[in-house]
C-alpha cells in the first residue's frame, strides 16, 4: 500500500478518516521528493504497544538513509482520551515515535523538520496494544524517477598515489535496486600529470565491493598534462540478484582544461565503453556503488569535481 485516508467504518476509528493538515504536509514533501520513502518500511501492529517497522529506504531533506527493520514503542495510552501518534524516520536516518496529545477529538502532532512519515497509529485510551488496525499508511513513495538520491558537490582529491582510489561511493540500501529498478551516475573532474612523461589511468566502477567493470587496458588512457573526464553509466538490475552496467569513459584531449575551452576530438567523441555483469543480492544486504580511479604513477593529480546518483 502507500499513503492513505480510510473511508469512515475502515479502521479501528472514525477518527482516522479525518483528513488533517498534516496529511497535506506529508503529501507535500513526499510529491517534491524532500522527505519520502523509495522502498519498504511498512508497519506491523500486534498485540503490545511495540508495532514492527520493515527494512526500507528514504530520503529526508534530500539525503538517502536505509532502514534497518525493528521494533518502535508507542508511549502509554492516555487513561481517558484517544491519541493519534505518529511512527517517522527523522532526519539522522532514526526510526522515531512522534507522540500526539490525548483528547476528545484528537489530531496528528506537528512533523519535526524532515521527518519522512512512515504510518499514523490510533491509540485508545487505556490501550494496551497497537493492532494493525489501528496503523494507517502514510508512507508517500517515490517510485517513478529521476529523483537524486545522492551528490557530491566538493573536490575529492588523491596526489601522488598509485593505488586505487574510491572518488564517490554511496550506499544503496537493502531493497531498493530490486528487479526492473535502475541507477543512474554522472561524474565528472580533471587530471593534471606533472611527472613529465605519459601516465596511464585506470577506471573502475564497483558495486557490493566487487568490480562490475574496468578498464583493462590503461594505455588507451594515457596523458601526458592536463585533461578532463567524465564517467557516466546506468547500473540495472535484472533480477534481484542479477545486475548489468552500460555506459562511457571520456577523456579529454591533451592540453589545458582550467579555461572551459578546447576542441573536440575523436577521443571525446568516442571514449571508452562501460560494460560488465554482476550477480549479487541486493534484497539481502546494502550495497555500496563506487567510481574509482588508479593513476599509474606519482606526481599527478586527480580530482572528482561533482557526482550524481539517480534512481530511475
Amino acid at each position: 500500500m502507500a499513503f492513505t485516508i480510510p473511508d469512515q467504518g475502515e479502521g479501528d476509528s472514525n477518527l482516522q478518516s479525518v483528513c488533517y493538515q498534516e496529511d497535506f504536509d506529508i503529501l507535500v514533501a513526499g510529491i517534491s521528493g524532500s522527505d519520502c520513502v523509495l522502498s519498504g518500511c511498512a508497519v506491523t501492529g500486534g498485540t503490545d504497544m511495540t508495532p514492527a517497522v520493515a527494512k526500507g529506504a528514504v530520503l529526508s531533506n534530500g539525503t538517502l538513509f536505509a532502514i534497518a527493520a525493528a521494533d518502535v514503542t508507542i508511549g502509554t495510552a492516555d487513561g481517558t482520551n484517544p491519541r493519534i501518534d505518529l511512527i517517522v524516520v527523522n532526519s539522522s536516518g532514526a526510526l522515531a515515535v512522534r507522540a500526539g496529545t490525548a483528547a476528545a477529538s484528537p489530531k496528528p502532532p506537528v512533523r519535526t523538520a524532515n521527518d519522512v512519515v512512515l504510518y499514523q497509529v490510533f491509540v485508545p485510551a487505556s490501550t494496551t496494544q497497537i493492532t494493525q488496525a489501528r496503523c494507517i499508511d502514510k508512507r508517500v513513495f517515490r517510485t517513478q524517477g529521476p529523483i537524486v538520491i545522492a551528490k557530491q558537490s566538493t573536490n575529492v582529491t588523491f596526489t601522488n598515489n598509485t593505488s586505487v582510489q574510491e572518488y564517490f561511493v554511496v550506499t544503496i540500501p537493502n531493497g531498493l535496486l530490486l528487479s526492473g529498478r535502475r541507477l543512474r551516475c554522472a561524474a565528472y573532474g580533471t587530471f593534471t600529470n606533472t611527472s613529465g612523461s605519459t601516465m596511464g589511468l585506470t577506471p573502475s566502477i564497483q558495486y557490493g565491493n566487487s568490480t562490475i567493470w574496468t578498464d583493462g587496458s590503461a594505455a588507451a588512457l594515457q596523458v601526458s598534462d592536463a585533461v578532463a573526464w567524465v564517467v557516466y553509466f546506468e547500473l540495472i538490475a535484472q533480477a534481484n540478484a542479477t545486475q548489468i552496467i552500460g555506459g562511457q569513459v571520456r577523456i579529454s584531449e591533451s592540453g589545458t582544461v582550467t579555461t572551459g575551452t578546447g576542441p573536440l576530438d575523436t577521443a571525446e567523441l568516442g571514449g571508452t565503453p562501460i560494460y560488465g555483469t554482476l550477480s549479487i543480492d541486493s534484497d539481502a544486504a546494502n550495497q555500496d556503488v563506487k567510481v574509482r580511479w588508479t593513476m599509474s604513477g606519482a606526481n599527478a593529480t586527480l580530482t572528482c569535481r561533482g557526482a550524481t546518483l539517480e534512481l530511475l
